[in-house]
């Protein structure tokens, strides 16, 4: 077996370093011991800025001071319609010589021997929810079998860990590679009983139709054999050429519903919400009070009901949940809002003390509301402008994303 390799085997430290540097890659050390995980960032992934460096970068685990590689990673790969723009990191395809593997639903985890210890990382972390919980799930286990020379790719599943796939109370790490200490890939058959019996699963393999073959049977949520998929089922195929090149490939359902979980957070549910509610209104105060453009707004039809059509019951409830809120939120200032109104009706007469008592009211949202009433404005929209979540996470992260 070849010896470990050091970075320097794969591209010239001052590029990593240069990566870094600008933000394409993040560097995070080990709490306690000298090594560093190297993950390309998402600024890497929003510009497209894939070098030989951010597309080694996946997870990439070295040890400080001497540069060698001692958790090998698989380089970043693409989707199939990738490889047709032309771009030199996602080159053209041949039809054969392809495998075809189900694509876990997870999260990415690196197992690598160090130090006398087997340890694990999540795709870009040392200390992370996802890898706290693998390295726990190996501390458990007899790993005698294991070869400490090589790096074990797995994908890490946990209900707790749930991205869109529903993968039940399954708990364990899925055996996606194996790679050798210069991060050349092994044979999986050859490991795959050492990992079951570690008490793991390995990545299930399937018959390969050709390309065109497998991207209709994707684009119609289904299986070649015509079992229909859904979005909570299956997530795709990652298909290997006998080059090692990768290419991942998902089912248009997943595809739909992962844009929903991991990109809708509180903030659009109160936008989507507020078109809703004020359908009828004048699109430009729609569209300023929600901080969207006037087109947003005439486009939206239900946007909300919309939102959740056929996703998981977690994510309707989470949803319902954030909107009973923010309604709940409204009505209580709205109501608090008529009735300091009501309290400074006798002063209506006389602007100036009116003016006074409503800019002396402790909640300046109150106090605002009380001149649209007096004006004869309606003041819920104004209201729910002001009730406007602060920025968060989506309902769920994806750390590929």
């Amino acid at each position: 077996m070849s010896e470990p390799t050091t970075v320097s085997a794969l591209f010239h430290p001052d590029d990593l370093a240069g990566a870094v540097e600008r933000g394409l890659v993040a560097r995070r050390r080990h709490p306690q011991l000298p090594l560093s995980i190297y993950t390309y960032t998402r600024t890497c992934v929003f510009e497209r800025r894939w070098t030989p460096v951010t597309l080694r970068c996946r997870g990439l685990v070295v040890e400080d001071g001497t540069d060698r590689i001692v958790g090998p990673c698989l380089p970043k790969f693409f989707g199939l319609a990738e490889h047709d723009l032309g771009a030199a990191y996602a080159p053209a395809l041949p039809d054969g010589g392809f495998e075809a593997f189900d694509k876990e639903d997870g999260s990415l985890g690196q197992v690598f021997h160090y130090a006398g210890r087997w340890r694990a990382a999540s795709k870009g972390a040392f200390v992370s929810r996802q890898a706290g919980w693998a390295q726990d799930w190996l501390d458990e286990r007899d790993t005698d079998a294991l070869d400490p020379v090589l790096g074990y790719v797995t994908e890490i599943i946990h209900p707790d860990n749930r991205i869109v796939v529903d993968n039940g109370s399954e708990r364990t790490l899925v055996l996606l590679a194996v790679l050798g200490p210069d991060g050349t890939e092994q044979p999986l058959a050859a490991h795959a009983d050492d990992w079951i019996a570690l008490g793991g699963r390995v990545v299930r393999s399937r018959p390969v139709a050709s390309l065109a073959e497998l991207a209709r049977a994707a684009a119609e949520n289904r299986l070649p054999d015509g079992t229909a998929i859904t979005g909570t089922t299956a997530e795709g195929w990652v298909l290997r050429h006998t080059s090692g090149r990768r290419v991942k490939l998902k089912f248009t359902d997943y595809v739909r519903l992962h844009r929903i979980l991991t990109g809708v957070t509180e903030r659009d549910i109160w936008r989507y919400l507020g078109m809703q509610r004020f359908a009828g209104r004048d699109p430009r105060h729609v569209a300023h009070a929600l901080s969207c453009s006037e087109a947003e707004v005439t486009a939206q039809t239900a946007p909300f009901d919309a939102l959740l059509d056929l996703v998981p019951d977690e994510f309707d409830a989470w949803v319902r949940a954030v909107a009973d809120r923010l309604m709940d939120e409204a009505a209580a200032i709205e109501a608090a809002t008529r009735a300091a109104f009501a309290d400074a009706s006798h002063l209506l007469a006389d602007r100036a003390a009116f003016a006074h008592a409503a800019s002396a009211h402790p909640d300046a949202r109150i106090g605002a509301g009380m001149f649209q009433l007096r004006d004869g404005r309606p003041i819920d929209l104004p209201i729910w402008r002001t009730v406007k979540p602060d920025p968060t996470d989506a309902f769920r992260l994806d750390d590929e994303t």
